[in-house]
């Protein structure tokens, strides 16, 4: 009884899908939009009335004197020495380029009336940590750390492709990346912990491509992975009352890193688009950072992977053959 029970109900079900199928394509479709109008809409209250209401940008200072960022000495990192700075806050600049270094210090301190100071360290020797941690002691209160320093690879195939990583760049793009964001996050937050203050912060820079599938810039993407990964975790533990941890998983910047040097309405210039991601700390754990990245994100996670690979590989193919003509 009950299976010609359940064949009738099943019989039913597929009679009325049979005999109402466009309309219920239709529905669906018109559901889609309204959910990704709603993300639009989302966006749109995030970067201004979320922004206007929760950001801590202008609470910094509160929680410390000083800011240290890696990677300081050009690109995204300077920008936010730049913008730290015009809060008021001293700036500890870390990077491996000393001359660099020495001119973004002189003009940070010139500029905004802050005090600056320089640490010349390669993120991928090991022992770059020897001379970081005592300059770290010296300082008095930290407000905030921008883990920044990073380094990419050329686009290729992982191995077989004339370009593919030998172990020595494996080593240290690990090192620079991945293993930079967790010694510097570990050396600063006992610090943080342990001095008075509201909410400093530990903002790690990541990348969109964390979050993708992105063939061609497989180590590149697994370190930005990790570093969105690690950022989630440690927002999640006790800490989160005290330390705000902030991920900023941009797309493209017009820096030397990305080797996109001209800019457009979702190409931002490097001192944009930390402008706009400062102004993002406390109103979101993890974000793009700019207003346009975000609907760029939309789009691209809005694409079936089939066709956001095809994408993908399609741009990438015309970005190596053009670089590789260049040589």
């Amino acid at each position: 009884m009950r299976t010609s029970t359940d064949d009738m109900a099943t019989s039913s079900t597929s009679h009325f899908i049979k005999h109402n199928l466009f309309i219920l394509t239709i529905t669906l479709i018109i559901t889609w939009f309204i959910f990704k109008l709603l993300q639009l809409l989302k966006i749109c209250l995030v970067y201004t009335v979320a922004k206007w209401c929760l950001s801590k940008r202008k609470s910094l200072r509160k929680a410390g004197e000083w800011a240290i960022v890696t990677g300081a000495s050009s690109g995204i990192g300077e920008a936010y020495a730049e913008e730290l700075a015009k809060e008021g806050l001293n700036i500890l600049l870390i990077s491996n380029d000393e001359s660099q270094l020495r001119l973004v210090s002189e003009r940070i301190s010139t500029d905004y009336h802050v005090e600056t100071r320089i640490v010349v360290a390669d993120f991928t020797q090991p022992d770059s940590y020897d001379v970081i941690k005592p300059a770290i002691q010296q300082l008095s209160t930290i407000a905030c750390l921008v883990n920044n320093v990073g380094m990419g690879l050329p686009f290729s195939l992982f191995v077989e492709d004339f370009y593919s990583p030998n172990e020595q760049s494996i080593h240290d793009i690990i090192h620079c990346n991945v293993l930079s964001t967790v010694m510097m996050t570990h050396i600063v937050m006992p610090k943080m912990l342990s001095q008075k203050g509201s909410n400093p912060g530990i903002i790690n820079i990541s990348s969109y491509s964390g979050l993708k599938e992105y063939p061609y810039a497989s180590m590149y993407a697994a370190t930005k992975a990790f570093i969105h990964q690690f950022s989630r975790c440690i927002s999640a533990e006790k800490y989160s009352k005290k330390i705000v941890v902030q991920t900023i998983c941009p797309l493209i910047v017009s820096t030397k890193l990305s080797y996109y040097k001209s800019t457009s309405f979702f190409i931002p210039t490097a001192q944009v688009f930390a402008k706009s991601a400062l102004d993002m700390f406390g109103v979101q754990q993890q974000t793009t950072g700019y207003i346009q990245h975000d609907l760029q994100a939309l789009i691209y996670n809005s694409m079936p992977t089939f066709l956001w690979l095809r994408f993908w590989r399609r741009r990438i193919h015309r970005f190596m053959n053009e670089s590789r003509k260049a040589k």
